[in-house]
């Protein structure tokens, strides 16, 4: 499941601090800043698409992170690979080296790290 960009900005915080109260998510997050309602239903839905778990403390939440960050990373990849590449790593690669967005040493050199990640 995705996130949008509002709501990978907050589960950035939150994957940064561990553990967090919507407060102290709101002090990390630029400028302008959110709302504290705002975030707070964002924290609804990202609890709802079981990205974060909360704890009651008194009449407030701390929440945490259900997903890790390199879990969410490794889903988002995938999918950005299936959808954009047909699932090729090689092909994306190609392609940033096509485009001048990747010079021929650093694609040599991840190409060797594809090879040695393989066996």
């Amino acid at each position: 499941m995705k996130l949008t960009k509002a709501e990978e900005q907050v589960m950035q915080v939150i994957w940064q601090q561990k553990k967090i109260f919507i407060r102290d998510i709101i002090s990390h997050l630029p400028d302008p800043k959110p709302a504290y309602n705002t975030v707070g239903t964002f924290l609804k839905i990202l609890e709802q698409k079981g990205f974060v778990t909360r704890e009651k403390y008194g009449n407030i939440f701390q929440y945490s992170p259900k997903i890790s960050k390199g879990k969410y990373t490794t889903s988002l990849m995938k999918d950005f690979l299936t959808n954009y590449f047909d699932g090729s790593l090689e092909h994306m690669l190609s392609h940033f080296l096509n485009n001048k967005d990747l010079d021929l040493e650093t694609f040599e050199e991840l190409s060797k790290k594809l090879k040695e990640n393989k066996k």
